[in-house]
């Protein structure tokens, strides 16, 4: 059997299809533009080689390990620069991340002019005038950005830029890389467009609000200075004169200034300065000293989001994380969706539980909780809000698990109730897989027992919506269960990733015989040793660069089954195990994620998730606590009160302190095609 780990095998071939959908997802609260709100703050100026300085005191540090074409990511959480290979470091520079050398490009050139992507999930550079991506977390390997008919092999293309919305800005040479005629050209990504911008331009530079590129080009005594033009190349003004060379803009978070290079000559008796220029009123004023560096760029300050879901015990918690996430019949809401179906389990019952997110991300709806003798009001009122009568209620249990009148209950509200069940919560996994895909293309196998590794895995499963295609099959500690068994065995290893959570369902595998498969087969494995590092080893296997996170308390599985089946189509669950402090492993999966990740929601009450706890993982995903606001979703909405401006704050009794004025839920999109991926093989076990 051949073991993989890391990503499943779906790395795109270009990032036309990474990026059709225009918008990435995002979940109700979630920043969903490519770059977070405008204007940012103006934070200090980095330079190659991790030059830092202070343009407000000229004050001059240095940054460790930070090499050549350094940039910040998006929100000012983590730089990336060239050395070699391309890494990412935090503002301090440590923990340090290296990305795979790239593959499927052209040469095997340098590196360069390196760019953050898509709200910093992914980065784009060149390489022998070829433009590459790859996920800023090392996912996978980075790869060619425009497909061959976008980038044919007889132009030149480099010095990206990217703006708010996505669309890539680049330079473009016809012929050798040397040749003198330039242009600025815009790839749009959802048109699969490559169209020039401006004529006669190289070194162009997305402003904040996407409106204008400021760009290189040589007055008519054959000096580069720096001008600026609106995004469809009108409006050409030149901002800087005189019988200096300048190189290299960049634009200040705010939009209000250009930062660049500035040169006295081209040879060996060149002074180097680093200077801006206030668009305004035109005045150059020099940053740092001679040995600041070259390539600057503006730190952007802009706050990410924490939420809280919650309802007023564990019970009511999924109903607000229903009423977070799906529209009332009749409406469409910015951000929110629309049900097809729901699930019902057992409000006590979390062997019967566990599985059902992945179910709900594939049958598009709510997962609900009820006593066992019947609806709850509660229920009842949220299937009525969101459901459409004639639309199926997935029942997750037998009998004994939920009640004749359940159903009875469902039908009588006009719904056509269907029941997924077996002989145990094994049988009833297997049951509630076939109903996910007749033809799974990965099927996830946890402890039966181990409910937090199993939702974890059930927010994966669930993550690819309507086109899911697998579900979550326990085992029974490390034995595989006869239903589990046959039902694998159906299965065809070298088609279905077969993936082990947990050190027992692993050995419950490949202590297994099944009659129908090769003696040789693959399966991927998952491991840790708590509930919080299975949870954020699930997240790096599954999840590429993820832009959003869902987190609950490991002493709740209710809050869990919220968090799964509300974040499951947008981000991975992640688990703490202490309701006062956040656990490391989570700590640490944030710093490592911290450039694309924006936005976390946590589910259930303060006493599950404490507000230290949250406020913890917002500073680390941000460039600081001071970057973070905070919105409360009581009952799953906005509370009057968190219409007016408060200061920020999490440590209220009820969790309803809000930080600003709450924007409208992002607008959803289909996420992008890579919201998992890469696998490379690890080992293979032969049966005799």
């Amino acid at each position: 059997m051949r073991l993989f780990t890391r990503r499943r095998t779906a790395m795109l071939a270009t990032a036309v299809v990474l990026a059709a959908a225009g918008t990435l997802a995002a979940a109700p609260g979630a920043v969903a533009d490519d770059a977070g709100p405008w204007p940012g703050t103006e934070g200090r100026i980095l330079s190659d080689g991790g030059s830092l300085v202070d343009p407000a005191t000229g004050k001059v540090s240095r940054i460790p390990n930070v090499g050549s074409y350094a940039t910040w990511a998006p929100d000012g959480s983590r730089l990336a620069s060239v050395s070699g290979q391309i890494s990412t470091v935090l503002p301090n520079g440590t923990k340090k991340i290296v990305l795979p050398w790239a593959q499927g490009l052209r040469s095997s050139a340098p590196y360069e002019d390196l760019t953050f992507w898509f709200g910093g999930r992914y980065v784009v550079f060149a390489s022998g005038g070829q433009l590459a991506y790859g996920p800023s977390d090392a996912a996978w390997a980075p790869g060619p950005l425009l497909p061959a008919n976008l980038e044919p092999a007889t132009v030149c293309d480099s010095e990206p830029s990217v703006g708010p919305t996505g669309l890539v800005a680049f330079e473009r040479r016809a012929g050798s890389c040397g040749a003198d005629a330039a242009g600025v050209y815009v790839f749009d990504s959802n048109a699969k467009t490559v169209k020039l911008a401006v004529a006669n331009a190289e070194q162009p530079a997305w402003s904040p609000d996407g409106t204008k590129l400021a760009f290189v080009r040589k007055d008519t005594d054959g000096t580069p200075q720096i001008f600026t033009a609106n995004a469809d190349g009108t409006g050409v003004q030149q901002r800087t004169t005189g019988p200096r060379r300048f190189a290299n803009p960049s634009w200040s978070p705010t939009g209000k200034r250009i930062v660049f290079d500035a040169h006295t000559s081209p040879n060996s008796d060149d002074v180097h300065t680093t200077e801006y220029v206030d668009l305004a009123t035109g005045d150059l004023t020099k940053v740092g000293d001679t040995a600041t560096g070259d390539n600057p760029n503006w730190q952007p300050l802009r706050k990410n989001t924490t939420a809280r879901v919650w309802g007023a015990n564990p019970y009511l918690t999924a109903t607000a994380s229903s009423r977070w996430t799906w529209n009332t019949i009749g409406q469409s809401v910015p951000g929110l969706m629309t049900a097809k179906s729901a699930v019902l389990v057992n409000q006590d019952d979390p062997a019967y539980a566990v599985t059902a997110p992945a179910l709900a991300g594939r049958k598009e709806g709510p997962v609900l909780m009820t006593p066992k003798t019947g609806l709850s009001s509660t229920t009842k009122n949220e299937l009525k809000r969101t459901l459409k009568p004639g639309k199926p209620v997935y029942l997750v249990g037998g009998t004994a698990v939920l009640a004749a009148t359940v159903a009875t209950q469902v039908k009588a509200l006009g719904y056509t109730p269907v029941r997924l069940t077996g002989a145990d919560r094994y049988a009833t996994s297997v049951a509630v897989a076939k109903t996910i895909s007749s033809a799974p293309k990965y099927v996830f196998l946890a402890g039966g027992t181990e409910y937090r590794a199993a939702l974890s895995a059930a927010a994966a499963a669930g993550s690819d919506g309507a086109a899911s295609a697998g579900g979550v099959v326990l085992t029974n500690g490390n034995k595989l269960p006869a239903s589990a068994q046959s039902y694998l065995n159906s299965l065809n290893p070298d088609k279905t990733m077969i993936i082990t959570v947990g050190a027992a369902a692993r050995y419950a595998l490949t202590h297994a015989s099944f009659s129908r498969w090769p003696s040789t087969y693959s399966y991927y494995p998952i491991s840790g040793t708590t509930d919080p590092s299975i949870s954020v080893a699930i997240a790096m296997f599954w999840w590429s660069a993820p832009n959003q996170t869902a987190l609950a308390y490991s002493g709740s599985w209710r809050d869990g089954v919220s968090a799964a089946s509300a974040m499951n189509v947008f981000a991975p669950l992640l688990w703490t195990s202490s309701a006062a402090t956040l656990s490391p492993e989570v700590n640490n999966y944030l710093q490592r994620e911290s450039a694309g990740v924006n936005f976390m929601a946590a589910f259930g009450v303060n006493g599950s998730i404490s507000p230290a706890a949250l406020n913890t993982a917002g500073a680390t995903m941000s460039a600081g606590s001071a970057y973070v606001e905070y919105f409360p979703y009581f009952n799953g909405v906005i509370p009057p009160s968190a219409g007016q401006t408060a200061s920020f704050a999490l440590g209220t009794d009820d969790g309803r302190t809000a930080a600003t004025t709450p924007a409208a839920p992002a607008q959803r999109s289909a996420a992008p095609a890579d919201a998992h991926r890469n696998l490379a093989p690890l080992k293979t076990l032969h049966r005799q």
